[in-house]
């Protein structure tokens, strides 16, 4: 006769799998319930400098406090008294000498408080990031991050006036800077975001106290993003929601040369728009905008560079350049009305001179982020209007100066 199996006490449970799912969500759920404890408000944040005010002593000009650690490690004790053992990761030793320290080995209280801040933003960006992250990839897509930005649109006043009709194209053009400089095959990393100060111009939209002109600037501002919106419509003459070469020529009144023009639809519209083909979409057209407003920018670098290394060597030799001045000279004289005896060799030397590449002769991208001067190089090459501007560069200032004085 077979045994019966004994009975399992109804206390006993198996234990859980490394890499089960029950195991990953609480994992995931504890991660989440730690960062919440370590994010500080601003009361919170406003205890902690009464508190370093008190144990600390103001400098000779009343302007900074200094605190030594004696004093650093008496406010941790009445931190925890006050917020529990979670404030503890602040206060650190390692945190404390991170900081510069004067003679009587004090740092700067208003320097640590400024610290708290931050990591207190960078944790409430994580968190706020990672709700986007279902899968706990650590990486956000292109739809993701829309979500993210669309959602808080109901919270910051500054976008209060945008018609729900526009909220689409909003988050499409809004997320395109946080992938411009800082994504990867159609995803950013969240960590990579944190700290970004793309993510903290978004961020500055949570300020109601903004200007208009400050808003303006603002990248993910309701008037800025309207402006990169109306003018892809004005420059979309048969309305299809595409850019051809011509229509995207219109950009800069004809002065952007033809071959820099076929160049941007070669590496960037027909290498990336399969259905697309030949015609430049709102996407490929935000991120030119983007590129050609932050020329010296690593990524803006990234993508002007591609369009000049004809030969995909990674370097711009001297032929790169004569080819792509000669239509700038032709601009200058037929449109610019300019002398015709600008020598072509003397301005491919002179940027040549202006880079000063590590090999002779041969500009790497490393060499225009070097040198800082990739936004006049890109310039001069690609519009002769900004060449025109260079060139005068003098004269203009002279006109600057004599205008200020009248």
């Amino acid at each position: 006769k077979r045994r019966t199996a004994p009975s399992i006490p109804s206390f006993y449970k198996p234990k859980a799998k490394a890499n089960s799912v029950g195991t990953l969500v609480k994992r995931e759920a504890k991660r989440r319930k730690e960062q919440e404890t370590l994010l500080l408000s601003e009361d919170e944040l406003r205890q902690i400098w009464y508190m370093m005010e008190e144990l600390g002593s103001y400098n000779d000009s009343g302007d900074e406090v200094r605190i030594n650690y004696d004093g650093f490690s008496q406010v941790l004790t009445r931190c925890r008294e006050c917020f529990g053992p979670q404030i503890e990761p602040y206060f650190k030793a390692p945190v404390f000498l991170k900081f510069e320290r004067d003679g009587n080995g004090c740092i700067s209280a208003n320097q640590f408080l400024n610290y708290l801040n931050l990591r207190t933003t960078m944790h409430q960006n994580r968190l706020e990031l990672s709700a986007f992250d279902p899968d706990n990839t650590g990486s956000l897509t292109t739809e993701q991050l829309e979500e993210y930005v669309k959602s808080l649109v109901p919270q910051v006043s500054a976008l209060s006036d945008m018609q729900p009709s526009f909220l689409k194209d909003y988050g499409r053009i809004a997320v395109r800077k946080l992938l411009f400089f800082h994504g990867k095959n159609g995803a950013v990393r969240i960590r990579d975001l944190v700290n970004s100060i793309v993510l903290q111009e978004l961020n500055e939209l949570k300020n109601n106290q903004l200007q208009e002109h400050q808003l303006i600037s603002n990248w993910f501002s309701f008037q800025s993003t309207q402006r990169v919106y109306k003018t892809f419509l004005a420059l979309d003459e048969d309305m299809n929601g595409l850019l051809s070469r011509t229509e995207f020529s219109a950009i800069s009144n004809g002065t952007m040369s033809p071959l820099f023009i076929s160049r941007i639809f070669e590496e960037h519209v027909m290498r990336m728009r399969v259905v697309q083909g030949r015609t430049m979409d709102l996407m490929a057209f935000t991120d030119f905008v983007l590129a050609w407003d932050h020329r010296t920018h690593p990524a803006a670098i990234k993508y002007f560079f591609d369009l000049f290394d004809l030969k995909k060597q990674g370097v711009i030799t001297p032929v790169e350049l004569y080819i792509f001045f000669k239509e700038i000279h032709h601009m200058w004289v037929h449109v610019m009305h300019e002398y015709a005896d600008l020598s072509i060799y003397d301005v491919v030397d002179e940027i040549l001179d202006m880079v000063k590449p590590k090999v002779t002769a041969r500009i790497a991208p490393e060499d225009l982020a070097a040198s800082g001067m990739s936004g006049i190089f890109f310039s001069m090459l690609s519009d002769v209007k900004q060449f025109y501007d260079y060139n005068y560069r003098e004269n203009l200032m002279h006109q600057d100066d004599d205008s200020g004085s009248s």
